[in-house]
């Protein structure tokens, strides 16, 4: 029975209508100095009747005045919000702290959750807010708010079956209810083979198995203590920064203490400030490791972001297009992550995110250990079930991906025929306009590169035209006056020295100079290793000069062979 009167304070198993919403409550408030955190989440009928029995027995030690089942807690539709100072709870609303409480009120508004009032509209407790517009009653008749959940609805029903002393509610339509055994095949029972009653599990993340085995791979590449004085996050821990730490714990902590910070408070603390934050527990194993992975090296807004980013490329929709990239788990996102096949949205998540790291400006210093965390990320995924969703008909890889603008064979051989076999600007320009359709058609989430490249060029065709030779000059080769006269003349004998010494500074600049060193601008350097959209766009665009200078090249000779017959 311990256990099942224990206070827990996870807030993961929270019904999604406020789940989100309590963890940006704590975050405002603490993002303004507010040192509130979650006290109580969900709370077991055990539990609420032995506060109930309380103030029963010592009337001055009342907390509560309903019984089992009579609070919102029971059905994870309300938390209690209590400060958290110099490393102890504290419930003080004196002085210039009445403020906060206040403020705390407020903050709970904005996200749709209310404190407790009475019918003279006096507040009865103030660090209570639940869900708005909920009652006991309807709770307890089974009449449950939208958008619910297995993760929710499989503990409440936990919950239920646990209590047996009457009066409680029907279970959630999303929870699993296994079948009755067919008494026609079922023997005669035998005592000696009854199981032993199990305990509920106490909500730690000792206690979460599949947390536990996503966290055994954090658990080797976060290691221990750290301290590198390029890291940006300080003396590290398990994984937990100093100012992790701080946060947790509601006050300055020293480097000693992160040192000494035990294997136990990691783990609550990585399971609940990014496992439970992104909602990993209801995902399928692999996207929930992905996304697990990066909230701790990256955050959890990159988390996600990454997550519908991974789900766009692939381009895969929800309701019917694709996800709002914003680093929110709403409906939506959980819908994607959990209804897509799990292997490919991995996949495609661990070359996003890998791409995303080698564009990091600490990339020198931390890449190759990135790397292989990387690796080995790809190959603990394998370990893990690859279940079922949809899969992408074509899964988009985005390492060294070209802007899109991939030719196949029939687009190569368009170009060619247009430039070679005489056909002036117009003519480069009809398959040019063909070949950007085509691909606007196929691209169903075009990235802003993509998007702008294309729209310059559209303009750059639309602008040309076709010049009349000088007459004391010598005509331009086909493919030097496939752009016109001006420009043809422009980089007649030019082309390929630039586009060769273009394609030198993009790709080997930022790696052999990576402070700009020498006589290389530095401002230049930092631009190109920023910003890797730049250094695509120079590169394919430099490349096509040098392509281009090369044909120039052999249709000269081709010129001046038929010249001498």
């Amino acid at each position: 029975m311990s256990g099942l009167t224990k206070r827990d304070g996870d807030i993961s198993r929270l019904h999604p209508a406020i789940r989100d919403s309590v963890a940006a409550i704590q975050k405002k408030l603490n993002a303004e100095k507010i040192p509130f955190r979650v006290f109580e989440a969900f709370r077991t009928p055990h539990r609420q009747a032995s506060l109930y029995a309380k103030g029963r027995t010592k009337p001055g030690n009342k907390v509560t005045w309903v019984g089992p089942w009579g609070s919102i807690h029971q059905y994870g539709l309300a938390v209690d919000f209590v400060l958290f100072e110099n490393g102890k709870w504290s419930w003080d609303d004196s002085g210039a702290k009445a403020k906060w409480w206040t403020r705390m009120h407020e903050v709970a508004a904005e996200h749709n959750m209310t404190p407790l009032y009475n019918k003279k509209k006096q507040l009865i407790e103030k660090p209570h807010v639940q869900l708005v517009g909920v009652t006991s009653s309807e709770l307890r008749d089974g009449i449950y708010p939208d958008g619910g959940d297995t993760v929710w609805a499989e503990h409440l029903a936990d919950l239920i079956d646990s209590w047996d002393s009457g009066g409680a509610p029907a279970k959630p339509a999303l929870a699993p209810e296994k079948p009755a055994l067919d008494p026609t095949l079922v023997a005669d029972d035998d005592p000696g083979s009854a199981a032993s009653p199990v305990s509920m599990p106490s909500g730690t993340a000792e206690a979460d198995a599949r947390f536990q085995k996503l966290h055994s791979f954090i658990k080797w590449a976060e290691g221990g203590f750290a301290n590198h004085p390029d890291d940006t996050g300080g003396a590290t821990n398990f994984g937990i920064t100093r100012a992790t730490l701080e946060d947790w714990r509601g006050k300055p902590v020293t480097e000693d203490e992160v040192r000494a910070l035990s294997r136990e408070e990691a783990n609550l603390i990585l399971r609940t400030n990014y496992y439970a934050r992104c909602r990993c527990g209801e995902m399928p194993d692999r996207t929930a490791m992905v996304v697990y992975n990066t909230a701790i090296l990256s955050g959890t807004d990159k988390a996600i972001k990454t997550l519908q980013e991974a789900f766009n490329t692939m381009g895969m929709k929800v309701n019917g297009g694709p996800l709002k990239v914003d680093g929110i788990v709403g409906r939506n996102t959980i819908a994607a992550a959990r209804e897509t096949d799990a292997e490919a949205m991995s996949e495609t998540y661990v070359d996003l995110y890998e791409a995303y790291l080698k564009t990091r400006h600490n990339f020198d210093t931390f890449g190759n250990g990135w790397m292989n965390r990387i690796a080995k990320l790809r190959e603990f995924l394998t370990t893990l079930p690859k279940e079922a969703g949809k899969r992408p008909t074509t899964v988009m890889k985005v390492t060294n991906k070209p802007l899109g603008l991939d030719l196949d064979v029939d687009d190569l051989l368009s170009v060619i025929a247009a430039v070679s076999t005489g056909g002036k600007s117009a003519a480069a320009k009809l398959v040019l306009n063909r070949i950007i359709q085509k691909k606007v058609a196929q691209a169903e989430d075009d990235s802003v590169t993509e998007s702008l490249l294309k729209a310059a060029l559209k303009k750059k065709l639309n602008d040309l035209e076709p010049e009349t030779p000088t007459p004391n000059r010598p005509p331009l080769t086909p493919v030097n006056a496939a752009l016109g006269e001006t420009v043809g003349r422009l980089l007649n004998g030019r082309k390929s020295v630039i586009g060769i010494v273009g394609l030198l500074l993009t790709s080997i600049v930022p790696a052999v100079f990576p402070q700009g060193r020498g006589v290389i601008d530095p401002a230049f350097v930092a631009q190109l290793k920023a910003n890797p959209d730049i250094q695509t766009i120079l590169f394919t665009l430099l490349s096509i000069f040098t392509g281009w200078g090369f044909l120039g090249k052999i249709d000269k000779a081709i010129r001046d062979v038929r010249a001498e017959f």
